[in-house]
């Protein structure tokens, strides 16, 4: 008498592979690793985002208040030891920002704010022949135009030691909040924030704080000389020009 012995698919013959099993929990584990970095992306461009959003939420109104107070600012900008624009008249601040594309949902790629400080009359600045080219440098790096031909002046260079030019009393304060999604921090980028020249700064979306923002805006109104102690701490060594 033939027996035939014909196992069924769920019988004990056929064992799960240990080898599927292994492949199938590395697989999940990863797959779980890697939607948890992807939350956490998320979670940190979200804050970044609502961080220029803060930037955004307080400048807007900023600008159209203190353009209507149209304050003096007392800070005297230094040129050099000789020459500083003084009695400075805070006129046409305007704040922007940009998304990083047209959707709806897109994040922020930056915030920018400018203001124009108009000094009351020309500055003059006098400087020795051998200084001019350095004088179109700073002119150049500071977004300071001078009234008066410069080349023309060394064309007709006189005999005496120094020159005298005209420089045109208005001058741009400038600061953009660029989002650096990669890294989850705020480059601020700064011209003439609090003398003349370039600064970048950079910051965590958790020190973009309401207190933060006061004390920026009361430095660029001049109700305070000191820069923000955040900005201090966080001030870069590489300059970048806004």
């Amino acid at each position: 008498m033939n027996h035939n012995h014909t196992s069924s698919p769920g019988s004990s013959d056929h064992s799960v592979s240990d080898l599927l099993a292994e492949l199938a929990g590395e697989a999940s584990s990863k797959l779980r690793g890697i939607k948890s970095a992807t939350q956490e992306r998320q979670d940190r461009d979200q804050r970044l985002h609502a961080a220029l959003s803060r930037i955004f939420q307080f400048f807007h109104p900023f600008s159209g208040h203190v353009n209507n107070i149209a304050p003096t600012i007392p800070r005297a900008y230094k040129l050099d030891d000789q020459t500083a624009y003084t009695s400075l008249k805070w006129q046409d601040a305007h704040t922007d920002s940009r998304k990083q594309n047209l959707s709806d949902v897109a994040l922020l790629d930056h915030v920018s704010f400018h203001v124009r400080l108009l000094a009351p009359e020309p500055v003059l600045v006098t400087r020795r022949w051998n200084q001019l080219e350095a004088l179109k440098k700073d002119l150049n790096s500071f977004n300071l135009r001078a009234l008066d031909d410069l080349d023309m002046l060394l064309r007709n260079k006189s005999q005496q030691e120094t020159f005298r030019a005209r420089l045109a009393p208005d001058f741009f304060v400038k600061i953009k909040f660029q989002g650096s999604y990669d890294e989850g921090l705020i480059v601020m980028q700064c011209s003439n924030l609090d003398g003349f020249g370039p600064a970048t700064y950079k910051l965590t979306p958790e020190q973009v704080s309401a207190q933060l923002l006061d004390d920026t805006g009361r430095l660029l109104i001049g109700r305070s000389d000191n820069l923000p102690l955040p900005l201090i701490h966080a001030r870069c060594a590489s300059k970048q020009y806004v």
